[in-house]
């Protein structure tokens, strides 16, 4: 099954207090003040040798908690959508649907830190990272718990949201996230998070 490469991470970088602070605010006010999110996503997978092994684009919806539509255009179709009880992977040549219920299926992946409404200081370690050439401020997630299927995420942060996430699994492949024109705490339709089966296409697990 085709399905999204959303895991991620990074190395302990020391940057001032000062720079901590702000950043960790902006993240922290990120999660608290941000409900709707509407923004373009491209995607880079990277080999251990930053050799890009795939890249992708489309667009990307989140309204928090739990609820997010991810859709990629290129280089071919594939809706990923969290309705707040199940995630559904459509792939429109396959002609095939996957359901399962969003707490099996995502677990602690990245795409649940931006639709949920926790506490990252419970399950990351938080630091803040050097400054780069990009004018984003970034910030370092670790997990605590050591079995996930990433090692680190980073976070670049402009003044109100997200624009870019690295995230590096466990076999040294990292994968770039970017977030472009995005759109904060606009409306979205409900139905814009609800799947329906289309007619011949085949259905696998069930919905909660």
């Amino acid at each position: 099954m085709r399905i999204f490469s959303f895991l991620f991470a990074c190395v302990l970088i020391y940057t001032p207090v000062v720079n901590a602070d702000n950043a960790a605010q902006k993240l922290t006010s990120f999660f608290t003040d941000v409900i709707t999110m509407d923004a373009v996503f491209t995607q880079e997978v990277l080999d251990e040798r930053g050799n890009s092994m795939q890249r992708s684009s489309g667009t990307v919806q989140i309204h928090r908690p739990g609820r997010f539509r991810w859709e990629y255009n290129e280089p071919y179709p594939q809706l990923i959508l969290a309705d707040g009880k199940n995630l559904w992977v459509f792939d429109k040549e396959l002609e095939q649907a996957t359901v399962k219920p969003l707490r099996d299926a995502l677990g602690s992946a990245p795409i649940m830190l931006l639709t949920e409404s926790r506490p990252l200081e419970d399950e990351f370690e938080i630091t803040a990272m050097a400054p780069r050439d990009d004018g984003l401020e970034w910030l370092q997630l670790i997990p605590k718990v050591k079995d996930t299927e990433f090692n680190r995420i980073e976070f670049g942060m402009d003044q109100v949201t997200v624009r870019r996430m690295e995230l590096f699994d466990q076999f040294g492949q990292k994968t770039v996230i970017r977030l472009d024109q995005p759109g904060v705490n606009v409306a979205i339709p409900s139905d814009h998070f609800r799947f329906t089966v289309p007619d011949g296409v085949d259905l696998v697990g069930s919905a909660e």
